[in-house]
């Protein structure tokens, strides 16, 4: 049963991540063109990053090279992939799952 628990929350990050990666893109062609129907704002993309994809956005924000000089997004998403470390080290070390 407890493995079904570890499956499930890596499926939800792995989820999220690449939700976060596909809005990442999406905002970058989005700019790019100046398409106003494709056009994914900040706050999703911050939403998404603390529901648990920051790690996905800021990895990818390197490959795309995009969103690179904004002061915002390079502190907050080192800062909230340390916080979901630690939170989830919290979680496992006390039980949480079981």
């Amino acid at each position: 049963m407890l493995t079904v628990f570890y499956i499930l929350f890596i499926v939800y990050l792995l989820a999220v991540n690449f939700f976060g990666i596909l809005n990442l893109g999406f905002q970058k062609r989005a700019r790019e063109e100046c398409d106003e129907d494709l056009k994914v704002t900040d706050v999703k993309l911050l939403i998404t990053a603390v529901v648990g994809g920051a790690l996905g956005i800021y990895i990818f924000m390197f490959i795309y090279k995009y969103r690179l000089k904004s002061f915002v997004y390079m502190i907050i998403m080192p800062l909230l992939i340390a916080l979901h470390v630690y939170f989830s080290i919290l979680l496992f070390r006390n039980g949480f799952f079981i």
